[in-house]
């Protein structure tokens, strides 16, 4: 734990890219070894990514004295090189209260969306860029049939798991369960044309979803979601919506 502490202050620049080289080393060695800190770094770039994609929208629903925060951080003069270590503390606090307005904002617009649908959007959206700044190679399974199959086992109810497809270009990574829902959906992790994707299967069909599939933006991200058999099911990639048909065509034949 002192270890975790130690390091801590180093895991929002390390998030940034912006880390000396000469702590890359030591903060990667621990990361590989602490799950809870691998965990918190994934967190920080997720926030990193929304705020990315939904810098205008954040901006407008910003209250005034979050903008004069950010305002009064911004003329904040960067240390010196030879001044690195003794303030990064220091250096990175700011932005970790910032990070947590963002998350508290983005909570909160997520929190006050009526449409359910859009609310489910939002959530797994943010699991998919989440699990995705994790190591996705340190998943188990790539074996659709075994990784099925261990789901089924371990979390009660049943999901059929498309494989890996050599002419959608789809490559399965495993499954996990999504956070951001406390581990009531199923997460698929797959990388097509060499870019994330995520197929989400929650056990009950979502108020407002059907058999016809409705596209959704989030974050960055498009959203193909549908109904079927009590289950609802939401592709997450960055693409349009003639792009994904392909893919979603594949995923419907072999997911339900």
């Amino acid at each position: 734990m002192s270890k975790c502490r130690d390091l801590d202050p180093l895991f929002a620049p390390y998030a940034d890219g912006e880390v000396p080289e000469v702590e890359r080393a030591s903060v990667e060695s621990h990361l590989d070894r602490c799950p809870p800190c691998r965990e918190s770094v994934a967190e920080q770039r997720t926030v990193r990514a929304v705020v990315a994609a939904c810098r205008p929208s954040l901006r407008a629903s910003a209250p005034d004295d979050l903008r004069a925060r950010c305002a009064a951080h911004a003329h904040i003069q960067p240390p010196k090189p030879s001044m690195v270590r003794r303030v990064t503390e220091r250096r990175w606090l700011p932005l970790s209260v910032a990070a947590t307005l963002v998350v508290a904002i983005a909570t909160a617009l997520i929190i006050g969306v009526n449409d359910k649908v859009e609310a489910l959007t939002a959530q797994l959206t943010l699991d998919h860029i989440k699990c995705f700044q994790l190591a996705p190679e340190r998943l188990r399974h790539t074996d659709a049939a075994t990784a099925a199959r261990d789901w089924d086992e371990k979390q009660g109810w049943a999901i059929n798991v498309p494989a890996s497809s050599s002419s959608e270009d789809l490559k399965l990574l495993g499954v996990r369960r999504c956070a951001w829902t406390h581990g009531r959906v199923a997460h698929m992790m797959y990388m097509w044309h060499g870019h994330p994707l995520s197929i989400f299967v929650v056990p009950r069909t979502v108020s407002g979803t059907s058999d016809r599939q409705e596209f959704v933006e989030k974050f960055g991200h498009e959203a193909v979601i549908w109904s079927s058999k009590d289950r609802t099911y939401v592709l997450l990639a960055r693409g349009g919506p003639a792009e994904l048909a392909p893919v979603v065509g594949y995923v419907r034949a072999n997911a339900h």
